[in-house]
């Protein structure tokens, strides 16, 4: 990972108050709250390391939802879980903190389409955590699902793509889905769907790449000002 001037020879580590994983918009891809899957991705793909400290107050996800492609049912409950997470050492990840929200309404009324669609951002605060979200010059990755009864919504997930199309693995290497095979240490689709928790625990080697949305990276906002 590059080394950030803020690490060399004991200069203070920058206070902040806010800070954008990028600044990458449109749809980086598609997922259904049906599905179940969990995507894992770098906090900060570029500095590799979180700048400087931050005790958060709100963490803000780049997502949008189309709620006139609904089916017509009585009632739907959309919840969305993040997690944060460190290295446990080389070849795995380890959960630090965990977030969960959930929304709910009458597909296809006026109120709930004012819920999910158009271009959003899922809010996160620090009273939904497991902990109150603190960050330091760590490497964090990213957990995020999203689970829903009743239906099902398309979520776009809003940032970019690490690639155009799903990743197809390192030149030279037959199968697309392998576990020695992805644009960026710890990203991926996790190999088993679930609907409760989020694992403790991650390797690398559970992550797939021949899916969609494993090289999608959601713009992310994290603060501790503002509403």
């Amino acid at each position: 990972m590059p080394t950030l001037p803020q690490q060399i020879g004991g200069a203070p580590t920058r206070a902040l108050s806010v800070w954008a994983n990028h600044l990458a918009s449109g749809t980086a891809a598609l997922v259904g709250t049906w599905a179940g899957k969990l995507l894992v991705f770098p906090l900060s793909p570029v500095d590799g390391v979180f700048p400087g400290a931050m005790t958060a107050n709100t963490m803000l996800v780049g997502v949008s939802g189309n709620a006139m492609l609904l089916p017509s049912v009585s009632s739907l409950a959309l919840s969305a879980h993040v997690g944060l997470y460190t290295l446990a050492n080389s070849t795995r990840l380890s959960l630090l903190n965990r977030a969960s929200t959930s929304y709910s309404g009458t597909p296809g009324a006026t109120d709930f389409s004012g819920l999910v669609h158009g271009p959003r951002q899922i809010s996160f605060h620090s009273s939904q955590w497991s902990a109150v979200p603190s960050f330091s010059q760590t490497q964090y990755w990213v957990g995020l699902q999203f689970n829903s009864a009743g239906a099902g919504v398309l979520m776009s997930i809003s940032g970019f793509q690490w690639m155009e199309t799903r990743f197809s693995g390192h030149i030279g290497v037959g199968n697309t889905n392998s576990t020695a095979s992805r644009p960026f240490p710890g990203m991926g689709v996790y190999s088993t769907t679930f609907t409760t928790g989020l694992p403790g625990s991650i390797a690398f080697s559970q992550l797939r790449q021949a899916d969609a949305l494993a090289g999608a990276i959601p713009t992310i906002v994290i603060n501790n000002i503002g509403a």
